[in-house]
């Protein structure tokens, strides 16, 4: 049976007078075998990459953590904890602090109820991104299919990433609800807010 990680990138964003920190979770199917300190640093840094692209400057990010998943909180262990530095590259106006782009990708199997399951994510972006106008960044419009493209890499990018240019690691639910492989992710075209600590 492949293996099973978490990966945690931890960010701060000058919000209500206060740094507040917050983070994004990502599964990973992995495969078999032990995996190196080489290979655990270079997925955090590709996940890092990824998010810095839809990330605003007054995003800074803070810590990247992998652990392994497949046990119990006891027997699940921290096996790479990175300090991070560096800021989110889109250099828009600022918006409000909780705004945030939803991603979803379609798991491979349907709920009780015959239904589909998504896997969703929040990016808490901190400034527009791209060529996003100000209708869309106070959520008065959605974004077009041109201003959606920078959140469509993100989700093909940490959909499946390949540390050192090894075996794929693959997105998948905590449940372990496999994402489809034919279909990238979906942004949704309106931001969201919320309150967020993990997610």
């Amino acid at each position: 049976m492949a293996g099973l990680v978490g990966l945690t990138i931890t960010k701060s964003l000058r919000w209500q007078a206060k740094d507040e920190e917050y983070d994004n979770t990502y599964y990973y199917e992995t495969p078999d075998g032990v995996l190196s300190p080489a290979e655990l640093a270079d997925a955090i840094n590709i996940v890092q990459a990824t998010e810095k692209a839809v990330h605003g400057l007054n995003v800074n990010f803070k810590r990247g953590r992998i652990w392994s998943a497949g046990g119990t909180k006891e027997e699940n262990i921290t096996l790479a904890l990175v300090d991070l530095s560096g800021t989110g590259t889109q250099i828009g106006a600022r918006i409000f602090g909780e705004a945030a782009v939803l991603i979803e990708w379609e798991c491979d199997r349907l709920n009780i109820d015959g239904r589909k399951v998504y896997l969703k994510k929040f990016l808490r972006i901190g400034s527009v991104v791209g060529n996003m106008d100000a209708e869309v960044a106070q959520g008065r419009e959605g974004m077009t299919e041109g201003m959606m493209n920078p959140f469509k890499s993100y989700a093909d990018f940490v959909q499946r990433i390949q540390p050192l240019g090894g075996a794929a690691w693959n997105l998948i639910a905590p449940s372990r609800r496999k994402t489809k492989r034919s279909l990238n992710g979906r942004v949704n075209p309106f931001l969201r807010s919320r309150e967020f600590r993990r997610n």
